[in-house]
């Protein structure tokens, strides 16, 4: 688990990296190079046209310390979701996203079993100072197993940031912690709450 952890963790730092070196590269135009505007208002180099609707299509995929409920499934990536929404840079966003996940949880007589979740999440984020921002979201969860189906609802609050790498292309990096409210769980026949730390690792294109 350890090793796995390691590796994922090694992947998330280079494509961050990766994002801040493009990012640098673009503010830093060639002599010869006509330049065009980003979203934040700079100058960048290249010759494709700048952001002109704040509309975007995008995903992440997360790094969390369990499911928050039950006994969970250590540290790993826990959610893939694709997103849409909106975007003006430097203000206020809004997404939609569609996460999915699966784990494994024992029940109280110890036996495994597969746990498959999907949720519905809508975040907002304003920002705070540029690629800064602070985010909130709320989600509709529901995880399906052979001893039955569950659903609650989460809250979170956290920040980001993000880094321009195309003239309508950014990597973003969420961190925050996601409240898991009450509900009733099957594999412990009792009400369960909790809650993890989670960081999201994402990107966001604009359609025009």
């Amino acid at each position: 688990m350890k090793n796995i952890f390691l590796n994922r963790f090694l992947l998330v730092a280079v494509a961050v990296l990766l994002g801040v070196t493009s990012s640098f590269a673009q503010r830093v135009p060639a002599a010869n190079t006509p330049t065009i505007s980003n979203p934040l208002g700079q100058s960048s180099a290249g010759t494709g046209p700048s952001m002109q609707w704040p509309l975007f299509l995008g995903g992440s995929f997360g790094i969390g310390s369990g499911a928050g409920v039950g006994d969970g499934h250590g540290i790993g990536v826990c959610q893939i979701k694709p997103m849409i929404g909106a975007w003006m840079p430097g203000l206020a966003f809004v997404r939609l996203g569609y996460g999915f996940s699966s784990y494994e949880e024992k029940n109280s007589d110890d036996k495994k079993s597969e746990v498959k979740s999907s949720d519905f999440s809508v975040d907002v984020g304003a920002h705070l100072l540029s690629e800064f921002y602070l985010t909130g979201s709320y989600s509709r969860v529901s995880a399906l197993s052979e001893n039955g189906d569950i659903a609650w609802n989460e809250w979170s609050a956290g920040f980001g940031t993000f880094w321009v790498v195309f003239s309508r292309t950014f990597l973003t990096l969420d961190i925050g912690y996601h409240w898991v409210l009450e509900h009733y769980d099957p594999f412990l026949d009792k009400d369960v709450s909790g809650g993890r730390w989670q960081m999201n690792l994402g990107f966001s294109v604009f359609v025009y």
